[in-house]
C-alpha cells in the first residue's frame, strides 16, 4: 500500500461487498477525514471560457478538481473559491490530454499541493501535454492511468467511481478515451464524460444501464453535437445540464441538437459564459443550484 503525503490519501483494494457495488478490483485512494463542520458537497463548474474545469470540495474538506481549463485563468476562480491558508487539492482527474482540459495543471500544481493527477493513459503530441508530463516528472504528485474499477474516495459518503475507460486506451483518439467519473454524495449523483464522442456514449448507456442515472450531467465536449446523445441523456436523465464553453466560440458551442436533445429530457441548461461560475450543493438528499 502506498502511504501519501498531506491528508494521507492511500492507495488499497476495496472489500468484497463493496466490489459489488463499485465493480470488481477497485482501488480506493482514501482520504483523511478532516472536521470542518459543513455537511453539504460543493461542486463548482468553473467559468474558465472555452474549456473545462470543475472543482469538488466533500464536507470533511477534501477536494478534487476535474479538467484545469485551457491556461492560467483556471487559477483566479480557484483562489476565489478556496481559502488562501489551505492550498491543497487532494486529486486531480485530468480527463483528456487537450489544451482546453490541461493546459492550466501546470499552474495548478505549482501552486497548489496536490496529492495525484489520474489521467486517461493516451500520450498526445502537443507541447501542452510533453510540458505537464516534464513537470510531472520531476515533481512529487504521482500519476496514475485511470481505469474502470477505481474509485476516488473524498469522504464516507462522497466517492467518484471511475466508469470510463475500461481498456488499454495507448492507440486510442484523445476524445474518444475521455475519463467518465462520477460524483457521488449519499444519494446524488453528478456526471462527467470530457469530450467523448457518441459512440461511446452509446456503448456506456447500453452497459452502463441505471448507474450513470444523475441529477447533474457536465454536458460532453462543451455541447458539442459530437456528443450529447439522445440514448445517454434518456438513461442519466438529468435535471441539470452545464455547459462549460466560451462566449461567442469559434466552434459555436453549444450546438442547437444538444440543446434540443437536452430540452428532450426537461433538463435546466446552465451555461458558463452566461451564469459565470455554476455551483451546486448537495446534503445527500436533494441537490440545490447555488
Amino acid at each position: 500500500m502506498l502511504q501519501q503525503k498531506g491528508r494521507g490519501i492511500k492507495v488499497g483494494f476495496l472489500g468484497a461487498a463493496v466490489v459489488l457495488l463499485f465493480f470488481l478490483n477497485a482501488i480506493v485512494w482514501q482520504a483523511v477525514i478532516i472536521e470542518t463542520g459543513r455537511q453539504e458537497l460543493s461542486v463548482h463548474f468553473l467559468d474558465v471560457g472555452q474549456a473545462d474545469a470543475t472543482l469538488i470540495e466533500a464536507p470533511n474538506g477534501n477536494r478534487m478538481l476535474i479538467d484545469a481549463g485551457a491556461g492560467r485563468e483556471v487559477l483566479e476562480p480557484l483562489f476565489d473559491h478556496l481559502p488562501y491558508y489551505d492550498r491543497q487539492i487532494d486529486v486531480v482527474i485530468a480527463t483528456h490530454p487537450h489544451k482546453d482540459h490541461i493546459g492550466g495543471l501546470v499552474d495548478v500544481l505549482e501552486h497548489f499541493e496536490v496529492e495525484v493527477v489520474l489521467d486517461s493513459g493516451v500520450e498526445y503530441d502537443s507541447r501542452t501535454y510533453r510540458e505537464l508530463q516534464n513537470y510531472l516528472d520531476r515533481s512529487d504528485t504521482d500519476k496514475l492511468y485511470a481505469r474502470r474499477g477505481m474509485v476516488v474516495r473524498l469522504g464516507e459518503e462522497t466517492i467518484a467511481p471511475i466508469l470510463f475507460p475500461n481498456v488499454n486506451t495507448q492507440d486510442m483518439d484523445a476524445d474518444m478515451a475521455s475519463i467518465w467519473t462520477q460524483v457521488i454524495h449519499g444519494d446524488n449523483r453528478f456526471l462527467f464524460t470530457g469530450d467523448a464522442f457518441s459512440n461511446i456514449e452509446r456503448f456506456m448507456a447500453a452497459w452502463g444501464g441505471d448507474e450513470l442515472e444523475s441529477e447533474v450531467f457536465q454536458a460532453g465536449h462543451h455541447g458539442s453535437d459530437t456528443s450529447n446523445s439522445l440514448q445517454l441523456l434518456g438513461v442519466v436523465q438529468p435535471e441539470y445540464v452545464v455547459v462549460s464553453a466560451g462566449k461567442d466560440n469559434r466552434y459555436g458551442h453549444p450546438h442547437q441538437e444538444p440543446l434540443d436533445n437536452f430540452a428532450a429530457v426537461q433538463a435546466q441548461v446552465l451555461k458558463t459564459y452566461r451564469e459565470g461560475d455554476v455551483v451546486f450543493s448537495s446534503d445527500g438528499e436533494r441537490v440545490k443550484l447555488e
